[in-house]
């Protein structure tokens, strides 16, 4: 009865959303009818097509995506009876073998997974640009590129937000027109290539740092309204080298906003940088902005040794689900950014709510409770009672 409802209230939340639903459940009581593992519903799948993972307490395995999909699941942080995800091991965006389809614009919602990869096809083919994929509202270890640096492509406009992602986001080719917003981010964000980027990093809460190499007109790279969490003296917010990006409204807390945690750079890795508006707090050095090499740094409006004055969260470099990014009232953040909006996760262009953000579930109708009559006479009715929550 569970598995019905489930299934019934997912085709009248996505029926709209794709040409035909396809149905993985690997649970012991799955009905007829629907797929066992995510490989076999991806391969009988044509372009457009929504693939629905149920939550299970067993994996489905990875897959190879060729094609555009929409791969859904349950979510993650349920508040609901039996609170089990859908739990997919990698997922690789390609090409398939003859070339002539790829994963671009593919989205992937409410999944566990292990690792999110983009790559041409292993068999080799010509180098093509992965664009338009959305990736959202995930458990996600890693989005990187695949071992082998001969399968990595360029990517445009990629879109990764609303993500609790416990390791890196690494890309080894050029990234164009890219955002990363309102994740949590346990560790780094890495763009290795030199040739010319654009991306927008915003409104996330990061436990790491971020790398750029290459050296472009930095009007195309912004860093902005993020939270970069640490220890003092321990950690840093950016990886060397990071050159030529516009860094504003941020907080860094525990976290020096340079490439070492002493800070006080000389380093030619790490210039051209400008910061504007950003807050630094209890971090080996809150110098803003921060010293470097080369040409060095540049910018205004920061407060330097200011503390945010958030409800609740300690200058350390663990998070936990308590943590409370609210600013308290009066806090010195609030208005403080170049937009006139509040410094750091709860202004800028994504505003997020300033607590614990990073527990949804995915924006479909989830069945919290569903509690029946164990025992029924033939004939009689069926006492049902059902508590289903929108998540809109």
């Amino acid at each position: 009865m569970k598995t019905l409802a489930t299934i019934t209230l997912l085709v009248l939340a996505i029926a709209t959303y794709s040409q035909t639903l396809r149905i993985v459940d690997n649970n012991a009581n799955a009905p007829t009818g629907v797929y066992t593992t995510i490989s076999a519903a991806v391969a009988d799948a044509v372009a457009g097509d929504t693939i629905f993972i149920q939550p299970s307490p067993a994996t489905y395995g990875s897959v190879n995506v060729e094609k555009e999909l929409h791969i859904v699941g349950i979510g993650f942080s349920l508040t609901k009876d039996q609170p089990h995800q859908s739990t997919v091991t990698n997922i690789t965006l390609r090409t398939n073998d003859d070339n002539t389809e790829n994963g671009s614009g593919t989205t992937i919602t409410g999944l566990t997974i292990s690792a999110v990869y983009f790559a041409r096809n292993f068999n080799g083919g010509p180098i093509f640009t992965m664009s338009n994929v959305q990736i959202f509202n995930n458990h996600i270890s890693n989005i990187t590129w695949t071992t082998s640096s001969s399968n990595t492509i360029p990517i445009d406009n990629l879109e990764i937000y609303d993500n609790r992602i416990t390791s890196t986001i690494h890309f080894n080719r050029e990234v164009t027109n890219t955002s990363i917003r309102n994740n949590l981010v346990l560790s780094s964000i890495t763009f290795d290539s030199t040739n010319p980027q654009s991306f927008e990093i915003s409104n996330n809460i990061i436990y790491g740092g971020i790398e750029k190499n290459s050296t472009t007109d930095k009007a195309n790279v912004a860093i902005a309204n993020n939270i970069f969490v640490g220890t003092k003296n321990s950690h840093f917010a950016f990886n060397s080298p990071m050159r030529d990006a516009n860094i504003s409204n941020n907080i860094f807390y525990g976290r020096t906003p340079s490439i070492s945690a002493a800070g006080g750079s000389t380093s030619t890795n790490f210039q051209g940088n400008t910061f504007n508006n950003n807050m630094s707090h209890e971090t080996g050095n809150d110098e803003l902005p921060p010293s470097g090499g080369g040409s060095s740094n540049d910018g205004m409006n920061n407060q330097q040794g200011v503390s945010p004055d958030f409800v609740d969260v300690p200058v350390l470099n663990t998070w936990t689900s308590s943590r409370d990014f609210t600013l308290n009232g009066g806090s010195p953040a609030e208005g403080a950014g170049d937009d006139m909006t509040n410094v750091g996760i709860s202004g800028g262009l994504y505003p997020s709510s300033e607590s614990n953000v990073f527990l949804q579930t995915a924006p479909i109708p989830t069945i919290e409770t569903l509690n029946t009559n164990t025992l029924i006479n033939v004939g009689d009715d069926l006492d049902v009672r059902v508590k289903i929550k929108s998540n809109q």
